[in-house]
C-alpha cells in the first residue's frame, strides 16, 4: 500500500527539520575569523596616499584610481589614520613638486615623513582600453509563439584599466606591497533586430554600436583593478574551524 500525500508529508516534514539541525551544527563548527593583511604592514599605522600619476588617454582615471584606493584603506579600518592624496598633494605643491612626476622614491618618502606617516601608496593609471562591438546575430528563442524568425544581435561593450602600485615603509624605506596588472569591466546589451527572415540579417540591418554602457564597464574594471592592487595591504576573513574545547 502507498502511502497517501498526508502521510509522505508527515514523513518529510520531521524529515527536514533534522536536516536543518544537523546542517546547523555542521556550521556551528566554522567561524569567521578577522586575518591581518598578507602584506608585512607591520609598524604602519598611518598611511599617506599620494595622487597617482597618469599614463593613459583617460584624463580622470588617474584621479578615479586614487580616490577608490583612498577609500578602500579607509574603510578597511586596519590604520589608524589614512592621509586623503588632497593632503598629500597640497604638500607636494607647497615644495614645489608637480605631483604627477611622483610615484614612488626618496622623495615620496620624504613628504609622507614630513606628514607623519608610517607608510605611504604610490602609483600610476598604466593603461586605459575601451572597445564597442557587435557579435554575430543570432535567433531569438524564449519558447514564445512567434510568427516568422526573430533575430536579436548581441553587443559587448568592454574597457580595459591597468594600474601600478606600491606601499612603501616610511621608516625603513622597504616596498612591502607591489602590485602591477589590468581588470576587464564588461557589458552586454542584447538588441532586437528589425528582421523576420529566415535568412541571416545583412549588414545594413544591424544597428550602429553605442557607446552608453561605455562608463558602466569603466566602472567595473576600475572597481576591478583596485580591489586586486589592495587585496594585500587590507585585513580579510577566513573561515576556520571552531575549537570546542
Amino acid at each position: 500500500m502507498f502511502p497517501t500525500r498526508n502521510a509522505a508529508r508527515a514523513v518529510t516534514v520531521p524529515a527536514l527539520i533534522i536536516l536543518t539541525l544537523a546542517l546547523a551544527g555542521c556550521s556551528g563548527d566554522w567561524e569567521q575569523v578577522l586575518r591581518p593583511p598578507r602584506a608585512d604592514v607591520s609598524g604602519i599605522q598611518v598611511v599617506a596616499v599620494f595622487p597617482f600619476a597618469s599614463w593613459t588617454s583617460d584624463p580622470s582615471l588617474a584621479r578615479t584610481l586614487t580616490d577608490q584606493v583612498y577609500r578602500a584603506v579607509r574603510d578597511s579600518g586596519w590604520y589608524s589614520t589614512v592621509i586623503p592624496p588632497e593632503e598629500v598633494e597640497s604638500e607636494l605643491l607647497r615644495r614645489r613638486i608637480d605631483p604627477r612626476d611622483v610615484t614612488g622614491g626618496s622623495v615620496a618618502r620624504e613628504v609622507a615623513a614630513a606628514l607623519g606617516a608610517d607608510g605611504f601608496i604610490a602609483g600610476i593609471a598604466a593603461y586605459y582600453f575601451e572597445d564597442v562591438s557587435l557579435d554575430r546575430p543570432f535567433v531569438r528563442d524564449d519558447g514564445q509563439p512567434q510568427v516568422g524568425t526573430h533575430w536579436r544581435v548581441r553587443q559587448t561593450t568592454r574597457v580595459v584599466v591597468g594600474l601600478q602600485g606600491q606601499m612603501v615603509n616610511v621608516h625603513t624605506g622597504t616596498v612591502v606591497h607591489r602590485w602591477e596588472g589590468t581588470r576587464t569591466g564588461e557589458v552586454a546589451d542584447v538588441r532586437d533586430l528589425v528582421w523576420s527572415s529566415a535568412d541571416p540579417p545583412p549588414t545594413s540591418a544591424l544597428p550602429s554600436p553605442h557607446r552608453r554602457d561605455v562608463p558602466e564597464a569603466r566602472d567595473k574594471a576600475v572597481r576591478q583593478v583596485v580591489e586586486a592592487f589592495t587585496a594585500d595591504i587590507l585585513p580579510y576573513y577566513e573561515w576556520v574551524r571552531r575549537d570546542n574545547e
